[in-house]
């Protein structure tokens, strides 16, 4: 009953859901590829028995190039799908892997799409990454004997409650999946009241820590560094910001760059739908201000526009201090294991509940400031990049982090493999 129900609602929000896609295909080419796999009609097939991973976007995608190469290993002679979601996801999947798998669209949760799908490439197994619960999907996988795992799961107190709230639905989904290895046990908790099989529900951590980074990445950063024009002066970005944030940040860090003529401020959205009107605020502003996707950044520009998708792994190599958007508003925080890849100083507002445990374990480290608004975030950044010993110790502390953390991805694979 349930899931009739999802599926009449995902049906009748299909046309807005694609509407959408068209719009964001005029800055994302990319949506308009081969469309005919979002309805399962995948032309490019491998032959069955291969192994299905599931990454939304370009994070995620980063986080399963060793996922996908330790699955290599486990089964050599079977063929590597990987399915996204966004547009950045699929490019950045292409550069990193190329033709070592077989990329597509993640098909339309509704039944006859993802049956469609399962009829073309008969995999043995689907590992969906984070937390890409889809009842069509996993239900279908069942009936075709496809076993599926998810890991690198994570469950916020406010994601659980709504599970909570269609608890026939999420137990049904929760009982067919067969593996459910969790980044913290307090996701685990949560994954065990929803209903999940106890027995199913594993604890090995985030293996986002064990992503190995791109090898381009420092030739990325260096056609990136000349585009910008950064010869001196710090950099610093706030990463994935939402609405509401950007104005607030731009108000409190204009005063900062007049102090510091040759400091700069990056400022990268979360959306891409949001580029054009985050640009009328820098472009409004008493600095003079530039996009990145223009090419060449004019000399003398101080606030920078990050308006381009998938690039925001090679923005933050570029950075002095980042400031995790997301969190100066109540949507949850982001991930700071990317910028701390490359021992970058990190900064919060206090909203972090969607990656606590995570954000926890960099507070704890001296790797993470938090701090109340964004005037105290421009005061935290000035401190920190004026006083070099400190800045240091942050970006020590760290990378330090991320190699104590290291070591998940082993126990997933262990977990999977007998799956």
């Amino acid at each position: 009953m349930w899931r009739f129900v999802y599926t009449a609602l995902y049906l009748l929000a299909l046309p807005v859901v694609m509407l959408r896609l068209l719009w964001r295909s005029r800055r994302e080419p990319g949506y308009r590829h081969d469309l005919a796999a979002r309805f399962g009609r995948w032309h490019a097939a491998p032959e069955s028995g291969g192994i299905w991973v599931h990454a939304v976007s370009v994070g995620e995608t980063v986080a399963a190039v060793p996922l996908l190469r330790g699955v290599e290993a486990l089964a050599p002679s079977a063929p590597r799908i990987l399915t996204v979601t966004t547009a950045a996801g699929r490019e950045r999947a292409a550069d990193l892997l190329g033709d070592s798998v077989h990329l597509s669209w993640l098909p339309w949760d509704l039944p006859w799409c993802v049956r469609a799908f399962l009829r073309r490439t008969r995999p043995r197994l689907l590992v969906l990454i984070e937390t890409e619960l889809w009842p069509n999907l996993i239900h279908e996988c069942g009936r075709f004997g496809v076993r599926v795992a998810l890991v690198n799961a994570r469950l916020s107190p406010r994601s659980a409650a709504g599970y909570r709230r269609v608890g026939g639905l999420t137990r049904r989904m929760l009982a067919g999946l067969d593996v459910i290895a969790c980044q913290d046990e307090a996701s685990a908790d949560r994954f065990r009241a929803l209903g999940a099989p106890p027995g199913r529900v594993t604890c090995p951590g985030n293996m986002k820590f064990d992503a190995v980074l791109p090898g381009d990445l420092s030739a990325r950063m260096d056609r990136a560094r000349e585009r910008l024009g950064l010869d001196d002066g710090p950099l610093l970005i706030a990463a994935s910001t939402h609405e509401g944030e950007d104005a607030a940040v731009l108000r409190s860090f204009v005063p900062l760059l007049q102090r510091h003529p040759d400091w700069r401020l990056l400022i990268v959205p979360r959306h891409a739908d949001r580029f054009d009107d985050v640009w009328r605020l820098l472009d409004r502003s008493a600095l003079p201000a530039a996009r990145l996707s223009a090419g060449e950044v004019p000399a003398g520009s101080r606030l920078l526009l990050g308006d381009l998708m998938g690039e925001l792994l090679t923005l933050y190599g570029l950075a002095d201090a980042a400031f995790l958007g997301g969190s100066l508003v109540r949507h949850g925080g982001h991930n700071p294991i990317e910028p701390a890849w490359h021992g970058v100083p990190v900064f919060s507002g206090p909203h972090l509940f969607n990656f606590a445990d995570v954000a926890e374990r960099f507070i704890a480290a001296g790797a993470l400031e938090v701090v109340a608004d964004a005037d105290a975030l421009a005061l935290a950044m000035e401190r920190v990049i004026e006083d070099e010993d400190l800045w240091q110790q942050r970006s020590d502390a760290a990378r330090a982090v991320v190699d104590a953390n290291r070591g998940a991805l082993g126990a997933i694979l262990a977990a999977v493999r007998p799956v």
